[in-house]
């Protein structure tokens, strides 16, 4: 997220909907994969999404370990840390912003659009 650019909110947006996935319980990568796109709309490829993932245990925003899997390999287990929750709440509160400026223009438009000006 770049603060002194609000228009690039949206270019990360899969950041803060994997934080809010992993808000609701620790997860794997697939199925992160999986529930990007049920949950929040968001498809990414899985390329994007590790990387994603990497940059956001980078910044201590979640943890990963790995763990024992009953079938089949091991699995990377990924939880958001309390520095996350602090982060999703300023992606949260950004987004609500961006909606409202998105709100106006919107608004405006359609009055302008439907009018005769």
């Amino acid at each position: 997220m770049r603060p002194y650019c609000r228009q690039a909110i949206l270019e990360n947006f899969f950041e803060p909907c994997i934080l809010y996935l992993l808000l609701k319980k620790p997860s794997y990568g697939y199925a992160l994969s999986k529930n990007l796109k049920n949950h929040c709309e968001c498809d990414i490829n899985i390329g994007n999404l590790y990387r994603g993932l990497n940059r956001l245990v980078k910044d201590g925003y979640i943890t990963k370990e790995k763990t024992k899997s009953a079938i089949g390999p091991t699995k990377i287990v990924y939880t958001i840390t309390e520095p996350g929750k602090s982060y999703l709440r300023t992606w949260i509160e950004s987004l609500k912003k961006q909606k409202e400026t998105i709100g106006k223009l919107i608004t405006n438009y359609h009055y302008y659009h439907e009018t005769d000006h």
